[in-house]
């Protein structure tokens, strides 16, 4: 049998290889002699330890140690057989605590012109605790009496980075403005679960940032974001005060996820959010709100949102007024086109939604609709029949019903149960 496949160029079977996991990638070495290096050409070092990460938590402290001493080993090994002039994309997914050895192959990523460098240091490990890590004055090219926003002229540092992800790293706000200011491509920011991070700033032209991800960093206390040309920002967590989120100037900004674990259900608040997002309102097309509609007995006051295609709420169907809320949101998105409500209430009741007819209005340009936790109870199918009739060009209904999403939100898509339904079967 002739092997074809090993008569491939070198750049193809780089690029076959690539789309491998990184030790079976490795594992190729042993076919022959022709395929002993072509794995070291791959430009994308993905160490996942996923499957070891399973069992950790059920390590003694040994066998722990023994556990991160074998994927220290393995990343050097690579590292020392890696022949590709760059990397693309370089992640560590281990909690190593704060070990010197990260530092040395950040600075390897570093010197091969690295793209997307992650860090996920989030699994939680007995005996280690979670975000231990910090980035050195010596990785960052800054001197012990330097200011950390000055740094080294001749320091390469991050000039290929486009992309940035942090998870469980402990950042503040000037390391984030160190590489804000020195990363000239730097389009993708994502810090997730840093505990130093107190006040967040993104002010400037010359900032290249693009999205933002601030995730479950529970000590901030204000964002002000202003004069960049950000296209999206997810923010996700503990916010103190809503006032203290500052969005000023953004021209392009055009998806907005403002998530706090903590919302109060009063309306005063999601007025207070309106107001911080008023730079972009009637831009958006994309404006996701972990806000309980119905929370309250009071009109809502929604500004026009005239270019909004996907509006994703929760929903209080335990709310006597809660189509009356829905409703002030879809007459305010006259392009809406998807609309997704996260559904919370633990009674069946059997009393109507009040001011329903208050509530009635028509929408064309709404097509599909997606209700999560949906058990079937009265309330939930009047909420279902209310939407058939208002989106009169309704293509289909996905019912979803995963419990809890609001105590599980990272496990709602890989929990999730899609039931679609098109509108001629609602009738």
């Amino acid at each position: 049998m002739v092997d074809r496949i090993s008569g491939l160029p070198d750049e193809i079977l780089v690029s076959i290889l690539s789309l491998l996991p990184l030790k079976e990638a490795q594992a190729t070495s042993i076919l022959s002699r022709r395929w002993q290096y072509v794995w070291a050409y791959c430009t994308t070092l993905n160490f996942d330890a996923e499957k070891n990460l399973i069992r950790l938590h059920e390590l003694d402290r040994e066998a722990l140690e023994l556990e991160m001493c074998r994927y220290v080993i393995w990343v050097d090994s690579v590292l020392k057989q890696h022949r590709a002039l760059n990397i693309d994309r370089f992640r560590v997914s281990f909690n190593l605590g704060p070990r010197n050895c990260i530092d040395e192959w950040i600075q390897f990523a570093m010197g091969k012109g690295v793209q997307m460098l992650e860090l996920d240091l989030s699994a939680y490990i007995r005996y280690l605790p979670v975000g231990n890590y910090r980035f050195s004055n010596k990785l960052l090219g800054i001197s012990k009496t330097s200011a950390l926003k000055s740094s080294c002229s001749e320091y390469i540092g991050f000039k290929c980075l486009k992309v940035l992800d942090l998870k469980s790293v402990n950042v503040d706000q000037e390391v984030l403005e160190y590489f804000m200011s020195n990363c000239p491509v730097l389009e993708r920011l994502a810090v997730y679960g840093s505990s130093s991070l107190v006040n967040l700033r993104v002010v400037g032209r010359s900032i290249a940032l693009k999205y933002l991800v601030i995730q479950d960093c529970d000590n901030v206390e204000s964002i002000e974001i202003c004069d960049v040309n950000l296209v999206s920002f997810f923010y996700n967590g503990y916010l103190r005060n809503l006032g203290n989120l500052l969005l000023r100037n953004l021209p392009l900004l055009v998806e907005v996820y403002l998530l706090p674990e903590w919302f109060p259900r009063d309306v005063h608040v999601l007025e207070i959010a309106f107001r911080s997002l008023s730079c972009c309102l009637s831009q958006l097309e994309i404006l996701k709100l972990n806000y309980t509609i119905a929370s309250c007995e009071r009109d809502l006051v929604i500004p026009s949102l005239l270019n909004l295609k996907h509006l994703e709420l929760a929903f209080d169907v335990d709310g006597n007024c809660a189509l009356l809320h829905l409703a002030s949101f879809i007459k305010e998105s006259p392009c809406l086109h998807t609309l997704v409500l996260l559904l919370r209430g633990r009674f069946d009741r059997k009393s109507r939604f009040v001011k329903k007819r208050a509530a009635k209005c028509s929408h064309v340009c709404l097509k599909v609709v997606e209700i999560v936790g949906f058990y079937g109870y009265n309330r939930q199918i009047e909420l279902v029949k209310y939407l058939t009739k208002t989106a009169g060009n309704l293509e289909k209904i996905i019912f979803d019903p995963v419990s809890c999403w609001y105590r599980r939100p990272n496990r709602r898509r890989e929990l999730r149960d899609k039931y679609v339904v098109e509108k001629e079967e609602l009738s």
